[in-house]
């Protein structure tokens, strides 16, 4: 819409209405019906669109009916679910196949700290990703990347087809390479060093009362009636080795960035580990139970400490015993020694009960008198004791002690 600029007869004044002014003796301008309906009609009709209802005393129906009708022709906000609904067409997605090389790349760019650092860690738990830095032989197929970064630098000899060995870190101070300074020269890296002292000396000097005189002479040294010798030395002191002021941190080496054998990608290289445990092969296996372990017979599991220790025990006692565990049949040995025997016999208790049987026990005497004059018979026996007797050939009760040693289990 636009002035009525093609009406003549309307009156504007530089396009626009004015009012008559009678002091110059303007004449107002003239607003034809036509015009003024319709600029009218196009406003209500703008005020209806919005919702509204003309009213003539309200001057804001025209503001409100606009923002009406721009709220109303906004659609709801969606829900987006997708990257590419955001506008991102570059991400990784669901739908698209991507390479293990692909995968891995990403991946290890999500770490800094490449395959092979050493890290001191102030806990004594290993971090993920990372090994202990203890000398410890380790599976190639595990740990390809730091395998290819070591290589056989550490091996020993010992390790086996296929492993690597981890430097050893526990209890030593790391030192800079050289490395053509001439600080440390003839060194390698990953070389171990001995601790040393620097080639040093130190002044002494005599005391004042010079003579042989026993201890006149410098700590240590002895007087010997000459005043200039040269090997006159102070008493040794300090520990077992130089160090400085240092806190105790476990050095770990960085394993792995990116997981190995992903899925199926290469899994093949877990077979070997997956393997059934052997005594050249390394791989898994079950843990024997009680009854596996007692049987002996199982060539394909393996024990724990509490098993081979399960039923073993001892006393070193003078009235000891060893009963040995259920797998070595559960055999006991006792030992001790029994009161003065009389004629009518002693009973004397074992120093761990026989859970079954008393097989054998075996007194003996030790004294002065020849033992060709003694005859020890036991005259009972049971799971918890035994009785004997000890007389001189004679028949007079000999009132020795003895000894015995007693088998069952």
């Amino acid at each position: 819409m636009d002035y009525p600029k093609s009406v003549p007869s309307v009156g504007l004044v530089n396009g626009k209405f004015v009012d008559e002014n009678p002091v110059t003796g303007q004449v107002g301008s003239l607003i034809s019906s036509e015009w003024g309906n319709a600029v009218t009609d196009e406003l209500l009709n703008v005020i209806r669109a919005g919702g509204k209802e003309p009213a003539e005393a309200e001057h804001d129906q025209l503001l409100a009916a606009i923002k009406a009708i721009v709220r109303d022709s906004i659609p709801p906000e969606k829900i987006r679910t997708t990257l590419a609904e955001y506008g991102i067409t570059d991400a990784y997605t669901k739908s698209v196949t991507y390479t293990k090389a692909e995968i891995e790349a990403l991946l290890k760019n999500m770490s800094a700290l490449p395959v092979g650092a050493m890290v001191p860690f102030p806990k004594g738990t290993v971090p993920p990703g990372f090994l202990e830095v203890d000398g410890s032989v380790q599976s190639a197929a595990t740990y390809p990347d730091l395998a290819a970064y070591l290589g056989t630098t550490f091996n020993t000899g010992g390790e086996g087809a296929g492993n690597f060995r981890l430097p050893e870190s526990r209890g030593e101070f790391l030192r800079g390479w050289d490395h053509g300074r001439g600080v440390d020269a003839g060194r390698t890296v990953g070389s171990w060093q001995a601790d040393e002292f620097k080639s040093h000396a130190h002044s002494v000097k005599d005391s004042s009362s010079a003579g042989s005189v026993f201890d006149s002479w410098v700590y240590g040294d002895t007087g010997n009636g000459v005043t200039d010798d040269e090997n006159l030395r102070t008493n040794p002191s300090g520990g077992v080795e130089t160090r400085p002021r240092n806190l105790a941190v476990m050095w770990c080496i960085k394993a792995w960035n990116a997981p190995t054998n992903q899925g199926n990608i290469d899994v093949a290289s877990l077979v070997p580990l997956a393997a059934q445990a052997t005594e050249t092969n390394r791989g898994t296996a079950l843990i024997a139970s009680q009854t596996d372990v007692n049987a002996g017979s199982s060539t394909s599991k393996i024990v724990t400490p509490r098993q081979l220790r399960l039923g073993f025990s001892i006393s070193l006692a003078a009235n000891g015993y060893v009963a040995f565990p259920s797998w070595l049949g559960g055999v006991i040995v006792q030992w001790g020694n029994t009161l003065p025997l009389s004629a009518g016999g002693q009973t004397t208790t074992y120093p761990l009960a026989f859970p079954n049987a008393c097989f054998v026990v075996v007194p003996s005497v030790t004294s002065g008198i020849a033992m060709n004059e003694y005859g020890l018979t036991v005259t009972a026996k049971n799971q918890s004791s035994f009785t004997a007797v000890c007389k001189v050939f004679n028949g007079v009760s000999a009132n020795q002690s003895a000894n015995y040693i007693a088998v069952g289990f």
